[in-house]
């Protein structure tokens, strides 16, 4: 069948065979859901002959848990427009050749209506773009209109609000890219849920319109949602848009979503946009293999691209060069799993309440040349084991490699371990309490080449030992690399103040926020009980470990008597510890916690609470940093 014409609302189609849009002129279908299964394929272009014109998929439909497909966890639901049970997708807009992102030549000030960027694009009159932010504020995130284009110089449809900085800086022979990243939101295909009209997020009060400013307010939805369930045959998709996508608080329904495909090395997403999402973004659930290339994604609800259950099944998914401005933690019950902030890390429920723009739950997949860019009470890079993943500790096979993480807020208080957010990247591999060192021969997996700056909370987080910062460049930050359980931090470069005016390097403050009784996340317990009484038989040697030395060695080279309270070495300007009964506790531990206050240039933050004593420091760089390393060794009170 031939689509040359626009529909009215069709209510469902379901493809058996095949359903083409033909080309040359705008074609708009309408429909409760378009759905491929068995030998059925959708096609609009193809690889060798992308489709020029305008295509326009709108999904229509009230709030509902029905489900057209599938029953219990592979039901598919409504609204939606994929794959079940087979079905091919073949979406190749000419979209694909524009420039999907960039970064600027120079720095734009805030009234400039014209910015230059780093190379020349071919983009056009019309297209809608989003600027990065530099500094700490993520939501200094600006949408505009592009008014004209002369090769790298780009005229605005309005002025600029803030600064963004568009300048390198050299130091200590290394480059410092702190340039502000430029994505396109325009495709000329697109997928798109009815939603029109704003609604409020949770108890907010959502008052910009739609696709208005960046803002901590958010909308909610029953938008449309793209689905490739039950082993579609293949799903290749690029120069598409989609907005109004997603369908808040309702599990398994996000814009881009391959759900229990299993192996799927013949399909890719690419060079396609999503933005104003009512949830998540970019999702391989059970699913490997897939290639995620030049995608942008901004104004998120929560994670963005994510590897959600840590099956096996998901491994070897690519995520290439992709760039995420602005995702965002939503209230409690706009989370498609809920959860609470919790101490203890397991009972997180896929860890929305700190949302991440890659937020990966099976270690092994590959990272490589993506741009984080900003997020409200949120991470950048979020590997996150807490959940469990179904790969033996000896098979992990981590590629993190030249991705860029920045802009990342924290509450106003800065949280320890699983309360913890605002970090460039975030590795937290196994339970608390869970032995990270079953395998002493196990090779190192390496942060590698990773940009950082103006990032909340810390640059970069490591509590498992066989991780190792290498080659990576920090700037702007309050620590650098936060070390747990004896992490290596190895020929990096650490820059206290860059040349940034719109960040920390101009004398600013770090933009904070602050959770509500109301958000339902606040909890004062660091570890529950069963992560103190491992610690404890650490400390003790009940289990075989060695007890730590009683000694141990801070950064500026002195030695100091490690205490057994609650007092940070020497650091009180880092941060108070607060102590208070538990009272889950049989035993009469003490549950700490660690409140970190707004003091900053550490670059490496050893903490040793785990199980090494020495940490591993070397050929690393300091350039402006006022401590570049220092070592604590803590232990829980016992009444």
């Amino acid at each position: 069948m031939v689509l040359d014409q626009n529909t009215p609302n069709l209510g469902g189609v379901t493809v058996q065979g095949v359903l083409e849009f033909k080309d040359g002129a705008y074609r708009e279908l309408t429909s409760d859901y378009v759905l491929a299964e068995g030998d059925g394929m959708i096609r609009i272009g193809t690889e060798d002959e992308p489709f020029q014109s305008k295509a326009v998929i709108t999904l229509t439909g009230t709030e509902t848990d029905e489900s057209i497909r599938g029953s219990g966890g592979m039901a598919i639901g409504t609204k939606l427009f994929g794959t079940f049970d087979g079905g091919i997708i073949d979406i190749h807009g000419a979209s694909r050749e524009k420039t999907d992102w960039t970064q600027l030549g120079a720095t734009a000030n805030a009234g400039d209506q014209r910015i230059q960027l780093k190379e020349a694009v071919n983009w056009e009159p019309g297209d809608e773009i989003v600027i990065a932010p530099s500094g700490t504020d993520p939501t200094e995130a600006e949408r505009r209109t592009v008014e004209s284009v002369d090769g790298d110089t780009v005229e605005l449809n309005s002025g600029l609000d803030h600064d963004h900085f568009g300048e390198t800086q050299e130091a200590k022979g290394r480059t410092v890219d702190m340039r502000a990243e430029v994505g396109l939101l325009t495709r000329n295909v697109v997928m798109r849920g009815d939603n029109e009209v704003s609604n409020p997020g949770g108890e907010g009060t959502y008052n910009n319109p739609t696709k208005g400013d960046t803002s901590l307010e958010y909308e909610t939805g029953f938008g449309a949602h793209g689905i490739f369930a039950k082993d579609p045959k293949r799903v290749q998709i690029e120069g598409m848009e989609i907005y109004h996508a997603g369908q808040t608080g309702h599990k398994a329904r996000y814009p881009l979503h391959f759900h229990h495909a299993n192996e799927q090395p013949n399909s890719y997403i690419a060079h396609n946009s999503v933005h104003d999402s009512y949830q998540r973004g970019y999702n391989s659930h059970g699913t490997g293999n897939v290639t995620y290339e030049r995608n942008v994604g901004y104004d998120i609800n929560g994670h963005c691209f994510l590897v959600e259950e840590g099956l096996e099944a998901e491994q070897n998914n690519v995520f290439r060069e992709n760039l995420v401005v602005f995702n965002r933690r939503v209230r409690r019950g706009d989370r498609p799993f809920g959860g609470r902030a919790s101490a203890s890390g397991d009972s997180n429920e896929q860890n929305d309440f700190r949302p991440a723009a890659f937020w990966i739950s099976n270690p092994n997949n590959v990272l490589e040349g993506n741009h984080a860019a900003g997020g409200y009470l949120a991470n950048g890079f979020f590997y996150d084991g807490r959940g469990g993943f179904e790969v033996d500790e000896a098979d992990i096979d981590i590629t993190f490699r030249n991705n860029t993480a920045h802009t990342y807020s924290a509450d106003a208080e800065l949280r320890y371990k699983n309360l913890a957010r605002g970090f460039g990247v975030l590795v937290q591999m196994f339970p608390d309490g869970v032995e990270q060192f079953p395998f002493p021969e196990a090779p190192e997996h390496s942060i590698e080449g990773l940009t950082a700056y103006n990032n909340g909370h810390s640059a970069v987080w490591t509590e498992w030992s066989h991780t190792t910062l290498e080659d990576s460049v920090i700037a702007d930050f309050r620590v650098g690399h936060f070390a747990i359980g004896g992490s290596t931090t190895r020929s990096n470069l650490f820059v206290g103040s860059s040349n940034n005016p719109v960040g920390r390097g101009g004398g600013g403050d770090f933009f904070s926020t602050s959770d509500t009784g109301s958000s339902g996340d606040s909890t004062h317990e660091e570890y529950d009980e069963a992560v103190e009484k491992a610690i404890e038989q650490k400390r003790n040697g009940s289990d075989g470990a060695k007890e730590p030395r009683k000694e141990t060695k801070i950064g500026n080279g002195s030695y100091g008597t490690s205490q057994v309270s609650k007092k940070l070495n020497n650091s009180s300007s880092y941060g108070t510890e607060k102590t208070s009964k538990n009272p889950n506790s049989s035993n009469g531990t003490r549950t700490t916690s660690t409140y970190y206050g707004t003091s900053d240039g550490t670059g490496i933050f050893n903490d040793t609470i785990y199980y090494r004593d020495t940490p591993s420091n070397e050929a690393n760089e300091f350039d402006s940093v006022v401590q570049p390393s220092r070592q604590r060794i803590r232990a829980l009170e016992v009444s």
